[in-house]
């Protein structure tokens, strides 16, 4: 019997790059082109990314641009499937009107409101487990399955792997770009 393994991977740091303060409107055009823009072209993937990467059975990918083109270049030639439920979460900013912060100002508010108020939807957290399962499925027939993810669903879907009993076997969690979080049944 294959090893069961779960990688889940941060894509690639993005393209779209911003300086400067903005408002709740900036905010949210800042976040629609975010999403539409692919990788930094100047990225290269971790060689321990490299090598868990060709040695996995599958290979997968949210359908945002940045991951995508993260998945090709961790697996050049690769098949890679696409899926639209890797996304990342839906997560409402609070609307600030005018108010005008860097993005590290904006990531600090969010953490502010997570500590006070839960961002992540029941139909998320649903999202999560439909995700949990399909994967451990996935394991059943290709072993180790490589996911290309986003920083928060990847945090909503490693707390929904570990409460099915997958074990995470990496100890340290950075949420860095690349970064690997991984799980074994």
């Amino acid at each position: 019997m294959k090893e069961r393994r779960i990688v889940l991977v941060r894509h690639g740091r993005s393209a779209h790059v911003h300086a400067g303060w903005i408002d709740y409107t900036g905010f949210l055009r800042w976040r629609e082109t975010y999403e539409a823009a692919g990788i930094d072209p100047r990225e290269v993937p971790p060689p321990e990314l490299q090598q868990v990467a060709a040695t996995a059975g599958l290979l997968l990918a949210s359908d945002a641009p940045r991951a995508i083109e993260s998945a090709r270049l961790l697996a050049p030639g690769a098949e890679v499937t696409v899926s639209p439920l890797l996304r990342e979460l839906e997560l409402t900013p609070p609307n600030l009107g005018r108010m005008r912060l860097p993005l590290a100002g904006w990531a600090l508010v969010f953490g502010v409101r997570m500590l006070r108020h839960p961002l992540v939807s029941p139909a998320e957290k649903e999202r999560a487990q439909t995700v949990a399962t399909w994967l451990a499925t996935l394991t059943e027939q290709h072993g180790t399955i490589v996911v290309l993810t986003h920083h928060s669903f990847r945090s909503l879907l490693a707390k929904t792997l570990t409460a099915d009993a997958w074990q995470a076997t990496l100890p340290r969690r950075r949420s860095s770009h690349w970064s690997i979080w991984s799980f074994a049944r």
